[in-house]
Order: C-alpha cells, then structure tokens, then sequence
C-alpha cells in the first residue's frame, strides 16, 4: 500500500469510527411491555414507523428486539416522532395494537417506557350495496353506546379532531357512514369527563381500526367491528385473572414514560389559542323548559355561508362542547362567525327522534363574536326529529 493510500484508509477508518460513535450517540432507547387482556404477549414484536405512508406500505419500520421478560420489547431509535404498532399471536388469535399517543415524540432526554395494549385483529366484509363503511364499536364485546366516531383521509395524518366526517355512535354500539370509494382511517373515542373533543385521558377509550386504511370499493357496503381499550388503565383493561407484568419498578418507569403526555401537540395549540380568548356559554332544553344532558353543542364556522344550510353539519369544526345534568354548556371560540347547533349525534344529517335544535336568536341562525367577547345565558331548544 503507498503512503498516500494508507493516509487514505486511516482517514476513512477515522469517519467511521466516528460515524458509528455519533450514531450510537443519538440513538434513544425505548423499551416496554405488550399485553393482551390475558397479559403480556409472548411472541409479540413493535415496529418504529416514521409515517404513517410507511406504518400503510409495510415499509422503513425499526423492529424491537425481545427485552428481559415475555412480552417485553427493547427499540433503539434516532430522536423524531414515530407510530408505534405491536402484532402477536394469543391461542391462535392473531393481535394488534396502535399506541393512543401515535405519533410520539422520542426525544434524547429520559428513559422511555412504553407499554402497548393489543386487541384481536378484525377484517372488513364488503358486500355490493351503497359505498360506505358501518359496524359496531366495542369494548369487552359490549357496545360502547354515545362514543364518537370519526372518518380521516389519508392526507389528515395524523388523524386528530373531527376529520371528513364524525358521528355518535348509537346505543347499540352501531354507525356507518356514506363514502365515496377510496381508502380511509377509522378512529372512536369516548371520553368519560363530557368533552366531545380534546385529548384522551386516562381511563377514556380509544377505538382504532386494525386494518386501517380500510378500502372502499365501487359500489360495495363495507362492516366492521372496532374494538376499544382504555388510556393508561392496566386495571380495567386485564381480565380477573390476568398476569399483571407491573413490579417494583412500575412507578419510575410510569413517571419517565410518555403515557402521561397529552394526545397531541395541535391540542395543546388550540388549548393556547382559546386561553383568554372569545366564549359562549348557555343551556339546552326541550320545550317544556327541561334540561338536556349529553348533546353536543357544535359551532360551524358561517363565513361564505350566508344562510344556514344542512350539508353545514358535514362541515369540520374543532369548536365542540357537552351539555351537562343541568343541560348547561361552554364553549371557547375563535373570533369569527358561527351557526351553533345542538344534537345528540355529530357529522351527519339529523336522524328520525334525534334531540335536535338551532340557535334562533337571528334571521339566518348565525352570530358573530369578537376577540374578548362572551355571549352567556344561549338558549337553544332541541325538538325530537320526525320521522
């Protein structure tokens, strides 16, 4: 070898070196546990997804390693955001989990802990009929009755807020909404504190589609089942007779964990943007003065919409509250102008016996507030729909 060859080789040697020094400097270390409702899943394996294009196509995942115990898994991660999806296999019945916090931020500092609960995997049946997707929401196989549903295209990653379309589940559990055919991703929600929108909590739901995207095909009615399982909630969520995998080390790893973090990074903005900011406050009742719990109380933005119109309801809007016992709401709002309704269900036209009402208190039902502005004592009646 010459001289100037060998300086070569040393100085590649060098970069090297130092190459693997830097990535292994910043690379993060996650680790965590996959359970079932039977306990931790033997066979099970997390995948790192940078996206969620990549988390569809199979493509560009980092795949754990086993940790120290069953159903544990070791990942070792570059700092940036991730899905994070398990798959497993329990007594034959294969499993999947999408962790509620997707995409997390996997930063540099602090130990992350990451437990990922899995649920039976459940494919669509699509028959020839009129395009759309229905089916049941579940948890436990019971029906999990006045969650919200809600529809994404695949350019709304990362599938927060209402989305294309958002509905009420029904008491049985069931739903379906009118689509055109494509390809789509299916989030439900029931959020136990009486907020239609926001993050979720502990002990709230989060219903996620295995198969999402689910496709849509010409002219073809497609079923599902989606099964829930509740936020940072080991207790509820393991059967009686579980394994429970928490030890000593549960509340330091709880307390370095994300699991605590809030759902998404938008919420949080928007929670900013409101603070101090416009609101409108009010009561619900029927005709007879009678309050009316649990209806959504929606505000659609009005501006280019003179005058309001039904298609309006299948507009998005992220200004969304609850009623209480006493039929009471409040509703934070961005300067602008509004069409406020009140119903039980969201995202779709009025249904026959639906509680149903619209805000009277002008011509067209529209009103306008301005920074620091607070409407109060709103009085919308909602009537049974007809059928």
């Amino acid at each position: 070898m010459t001289k100037h060859g060998f300086f070569f080789f040393s100085l590649l040697t060098s970069c090297l070196a130092l190459s693997g020094f830097m990535t292994e400097a910043y690379a993060m270390q996650l680790e965590g546990v996959v359970l079932s409702r039977e306990g931790p899943v033997a066979d099970a394996v997390v995948t790192a997804y940078p996206d969620f294009t990549s988390l569809r196509t199979h493509q560009n995942g980092i795949v754990s390693a086993p940790g120290d115990k069953p159903g544990q898994y070791r990942l070792t991660l570059p700092e940036g955001k991730y899905y994070l999806v398990a798959t497993g296999s329990e007594q034959g019945t294969k499993l999947y989990g999408y962790h509620g916090l997707n995409p997390i931020d996997v930063v540099k500092e602090g130990y992350h802990w990451i437990p990922i609960l899995v649920l039976p995997r459940n494919s669509a049946s699509c028959e020839p009929g009129y395009p759309g997707v229905g089916g049941r929401v579940l948890y436990k196989g019971e029906p999990v009755a006045n969650s919200s549903i809600s529809v994404y295209s695949l350019s709304e990653e990362p599938f927060r807020g209402m989305g294309l379309l958002t509905n009420t589940v029904s008491e049985d559990g069931a739903f379906w909404f009118d689509l055109e055919p494509g390809e789509y991703v299916v989030f439900a929600r029931k959020r136990f504190g009486g907020s239609a929108i926001g993050p979720i909590r502990k002990g709230d739901l989060l219903c996620y589609y295995s198969e999402n995207p689910i496709r849509i095909p010409p002219d073809a009615s497609c079923e599902i089942d989606i099964s829930c399982y509740p936020r940072d909630d080991l207790d509820a969520f393991l059967a009686g007779d579980a394994s429970d995998p928490r030890g000593r080390k549960e509340l330091e790893r709880r307390a370095a964990s994300l699991k605590e973090a809030d759902e998404t990074n938008s919420m949080r903005l928007i929670a900013a943007r409101r603070s101090g900011q416009t609101a409108i406050s009010g009561r619900v009742t029927d005709l007879a003065g009678l309050p009316l719990p649990d209806l959504y109380v929606s505000a659609y933005p009005a501006d280019g919409v003179p005058l309001f119109q039904m298609y309006v309801l299948r507009m998005k809007t992220e200004y969304m509250a609850r009623t209480d016992e006493n039929g009471s709401f409040v509703l934070p709002l961005a300067e602008g102008t509004y069409y406020l309704v009140a119903r039980e269900m969201v995202g779709d036209a009025p249904q026959a016996g639906e509680h149903y009402g619209i805000y009277e208190g002008s011509p067209n039902h529209s009103f306008t507030v301005r920074p620091g502005e607070e409407m109060v004592d709103v009085h919308i009646i909602a009537e049974p729909i007809m059928p």
